[in-house]
Parts: structure tokens; sequence; C-alpha cells
């Protein structure tokens, strides 16, 4: 199997896990793996064939979480969880855990980083020994991380900066990967960064009450180098990078949260268009644990449609004609979209 997947399965004072394998406690086709309390987010790491679940404390985000890592997750047999090492005895201060994602060029990432509550800084993880091998000090720039991405053409780690206790935003970091170094600090660029498959561009969503900006930046071996910014009344929900028919590249689509709409942003030239009629979106109040209410899904590289989801149905785009290619109903508030490899 390429990638397990996994599902949250329980949110009570117990949780398990259900993951693709063997094992004496079979759902179906799916083993059954106990975890701490609520998991909700998970990072598969093709390379290590380990599985990261970041679970909560409760059915809300307090801000204090724990990391559990399930090894050799593809193969037949019964599996686990373990923790990774403690820091200073503590397996439960994480509000955070980065995990770079496997891009186009295939790097076979060695490092992640796990963010404490309220810290200014990072702790650097070597994924395969899951132990923690030094502190990256980020109080210059009073940051505490809050999301991140990474490049793998210049080898950066682009984060998300909020000042600790009052959560305002301190502007975007880049560090270098290898060397943890601080290449540069934007103190005016606010927003979650999103780094695309083929590590060219980086696109920063900063929202406000009223509407969105997009900023667009193009990575280099040197770093990044702005190159626009759209501006939309458009609430968006979720994002998804799409091969452009126009270069080696890719583009930007962005979900309604709001809207039955999906903005497409061309990133070589800022060029915006819309497709309409994408369905009544979900109440947001459905969307559970940190969720958006409209996720969107590209095919990837070789791909050509894209789906989304609607209150009570699911949305496929033909993402090079950019109309609507179908709609699948009687699905009530679909949550997540996964594209799936065939075995």
């Amino acid at each position: 199997m390429s990638s397990p997947a996994l599902k949250n399965t329980s949110a009570g004072t117990g949780a398990s896990t259900a993951l693709g394998g063997h094992g004496p406690s079979k759902v179906g086709e799916h083993t059954v793996v106990v975890t701490d309390k609520v998991p909700v987010d998970i990072h598969y790491v093709p390379h290590l064939d380990q599985v990261w679940i970041v679970c909560w404390r409760g059915r809300e985000d307090r801000g204090t979480k724990t990391i559990q890592i399930i090894r050799d997750a593809s193969q037949k047999k019964k599996h686990h969880t373990v923790h990774p090492e403690p820091v200073d005895g503590h397996f439960d201060l994480v509000s955070g855990l980065f995990i770079p994602p496997t891009q186009d060029l295939g790097h076979g990432w060695k490092y992640g980083y796990v963010v404490h509550t309220n810290q200014r800084g990072m702790y650097k993880l070597d994924l395969q020994a899951m132990k923690y091998i030094k502190t990256v000090d980020l109080t210059p720039y009073n940051c505490a991380p809050k999301t991140a991405d990474f490049s793998t053409l210049g080898g950066f780690a682009i984060l998300e900066c909020r000042e600790p206790i009052t959560d305002r935003p301190t502007g975007q970091v880049v560090l270098d990967y290898l060397t943890d170094t601080v290449l540069s600090h934007k103190t005016a660029l606010f927003g979650q960064p999103h780094v695309s498959p083929d590590s060219r561009h980086v696109v920063t969503l900063e929202r406000t009450n009223n509407s969105v900006i997009i900023v667009a930046q193009q990575i280099t071996e040197n770093g990044l180098r702005f190159l626009f910014d759209v501006k939309t009344t458009l609430q968006i929900g979720d994002i998804t990078f799409f091969p452009s028919r126009t270069t080696h590249n890719y583009d930007l689509y962005a979900s309604s949260s709001t809207k039955e709409d999906i903005l497409f942003v061309n990133l070589a030239d800022g060029k915006v268009e819309m497709i309409t009629g994408i369905g009544r979106s979900m109440d947001p109040m459905v969307a559970e644990w940190g969720n958006t209410n409209r996720p969107i899904s590209s095919a990837g590289v070789f791909g050509t449609y894209m789906v989304t989801t609607a209150n009570e149905a699911i949305f496929v785009i033909n993402g090079k004609t950019r109309t609507v290619n179908c709609e699948i109903g009687s699905t009530v508030h679909p949550r997540m979209v996964v594209w799936a490899k065939a075995p």
C-alpha cells in the first residue's frame, strides 16, 4: 500500500485509530490501534513507513496535546503506538507538530519540529530515531510557530509566527532546514504558508473579518521573492495546488466556505477566475476537530480532477477545463476528501 488510511473512531475518554493492515483486532480489513485521547491529526512518512498522530486531551483544543508514532505502518503485523522521547519529562505539552510532506522531488525528509505551548521556538526532531536533537530559539523574532510548511528547493522551513498568550501575529520566518538559521523575518506578512508540490511557490493566506489576502512568493535557492498578492472577499475554506495547463508549474484553487464558488489563481501571472455552481457549503459548526467545512483536494501531478464537498454532495471538478465534471449526491455532511493510490 502506498500510504495507510487512518480515521478517528472514538472521541470519548479513550480513542482508537483504524489502520490498514492485519492483526488480532480486525474491523473489516483494518486493525484497531489504541491511541491517546482524541486523535485528530495524522502524518505519514513514506520513506520511514511511520504514522505520526497528534492527540488532543479532550473534545476541545486546549493547547496541550500528545504525539504518538506507529512504526512499520504498512506491514502486516500487530501494531501499537509509542511516544517520542519526552522533553523535560513531559509528553503532553505539545501545541503543534510540523512534519514535511512528500513533494514532487520525492525527497525523504530527516527532521520534523515540535512546538510546546507558549514557547518562542521549536524542538527539532530526528524522525527515524524519534528523538529531539536540538532547540531552535526564536525569541529574537517573538515567534511561537503556529503553522509551517517546507520547501525541497533551497531547503527551507517557512513558519507562521504568533506571539505567546496574546496570539498576535508577528510575521513570517524562513529557516534553513539543515542549520536552523533564520534567513528572513517578514514582520508584515501574516497567515498560513502553503508550498506548492514542486517547491516553486509559497502561497500565504492572511485572513481578516471581511476578506482574505493571498500572497504569492517565488522560492529560489537564496530565499523567497514576492510576486503578487490577491485580495478577495471570498472567505476561503481550503486550498489545493493543481498542475498548470500553460506552464510547468502549479496553479492555486481555493474553495469558498460560504459561497458556491472556487477561486482560481494563476501563479505565473496572478490572473484570477471563478468556478461557480459548487453547491451550498456545510454549516461550519458541523466541521469538527479544527477542520474546514469545505475541503478541496487535487489528484496530483498526473491527475485531471479535483474533489470538493458541499452540504449534501461531493463535486468533481475538471482542473484542465475548470468546470464541474459531476456531482455525487446523497452524501450528508462529507467532512474529508482523500485521493488514494490503487495498489
